[in-house]
């Protein structure tokens, strides 16, 4: 079962998988220890270190001592679970009262402090699952017995995809990264395919093979790009791969082969069926506008007297062309570099400001504006 709607608010500047938590819901009564076993056993195969996890422990009283023997059956050390605490990134549904609840975590590899622990709020442990043993429910506002009790687990394969040791050895062909750990194959593939194009560097395979990661689960789910919600993020995501080949200097036509590598070396080993050719045509239909985009975007910014010798008026144009023509911003900075020209960042930064102020509707009249938020030092 896949989810792409988010849990919690992801990191600032996090990868597209930030937002995408796999689940697995079993029903029946069935002991605690050969639950956490397939759980324990899940995490191993995907790389990690369970000598690294910390168990945070909510449950009533009359439960705890069951988790907490399955745990140690489990070989883990009473010095690994933590009792009573509550993290903002569980599931708001997940409570106690309905049966125990426990958060797997796990260190991070850029440990800030040596004083970090499982519970440290700074981003140092990252949680890896949660986890509830559902043994009532609530009714009314009582708690009642299920006849049939649920497990539930939830994984967020942001915290699966974060860089392992930085000892391990580079992706040929590719920047001096560490690999994600569930998207190692196919960072590996998208190196290939990148050296087999003709670059080294330059295109990061790692950003790549998360947004394309992205693209075929949505694709597979029968998604199609669109000009809003769901599908528009579809295809923003398709058109960052777009951006990241064009901005080094690849052909767009090369999106398909990223999306096609994504396809075996992603959606396959993971069990998942073959985009159908519905979903390949709206691939090659969004490489195609987006080619479009680019090839107008070029002509209207070198056309005879676009670009300006005042910087601010350079700045402007380029903003506009971002906003209006949807051309990159990235890949705009580029052709002005090819022509010899370089606007300065502060301009840049000034123009966007004005551009999305000239864009903001304005408020109706008579109207009141809403008081600010309240801040986190207020």
């Amino acid at each position: 079962m896949l989810n792409t709607s988010r849990l919690v608010h992801p990191p600032p500047a996090s990868p597209p998988s930030a937002q995408r938590t796999v689940g697995a819901v079993w029903t029946g009564r069935r002991p605690y220890q050969d639950a956490l076993a397939d759980v324990l056993d899940a995490l191993r195969e995907t790389g990690t270190p369970l000598g690294d996890l910390i168990f945070l422990l909510r449950a009533e009283p009359q439960d705890s001592p069951l988790v907490t023997a399955a745990l140690r059956g489990l070989g883990v050390r009473p010095g690994r679970i933590v009792y009573g605490t509550w993290l903002r990134d569980a599931p708001v549904r997940m409570e106690p009262g309905l049966g125990p609840c426990l958060t797997v975590r796990r260190r991070s590899r850029a440990v800030l402090f040596a004083h970090c622990d499982g519970q440290c709020p700074c981003g140092c442990h990252l949680s890896v699952a949660h986890i509830q043993f559902a043994e009532r429910r609530r009714t009314a506002g009582r708690l009642t017995p299920l006849s049939r009790p649920l497990f539930e687990v939830i994984v967020s394969e942001y915290a699966l995809t974060q860089p392992v040791a930085p000892g391990r050895a580079p992706v040929p062909g590719g920047q001096e990264a560490a690999v994600p750990l569930l998207l190692g194959r196919l960072t590996a593939g998208i190196a290939e395919l990148l050296a087999s194009a003709g670059t080294a560097a330059g295109p990061r395979p790692v950003f790549l093979a998360n947004v394309s990661s992205a693209v075929s689960l949505l694709l597979g789910e029968g998604m199609a790009p669109g000009p809003r919600g769901g599908p528009y993020v579809l295809r923003r995501l398709i058109r960052m791969i777009g951006t990241e080949l064009a901005v080094h200097g690849l052909p767009p036509a090369l999106l398909t082969s990223v999306v096609a590598t994504a396809e075996f070396a992603y959606r396959e080993p993971l069990g998942f069926p073959g985009l159908s050719a519905r979903s390949w045509g709206h691939v090659v239909e969004e490489r195609d506008a987006f080619s479009r985009v680019l090839a107008r975007g070029r002509n209207l910014l070198l056309r005879p007297g676009a670009l300006s010798d005042r910087p601010g008026e350079t700045a402007r144009q380029l903003t506009r062309l971002w906003s209006e023509r949807g051309v990159p911003l990235a890949l705009s900075l580029r052709w002005c570099r090819e022509a010899g020209m370089e606007p300065p960042l502060l301009h840049l930064a000034l123009a966007q400001v004005r551009d999305v102020a000239r864009h903001r509707p304005e408020p109706a009249a008579g109207s009141r504006p809403a008081a600010p938020a309240p801040g986190p030092w207020t």
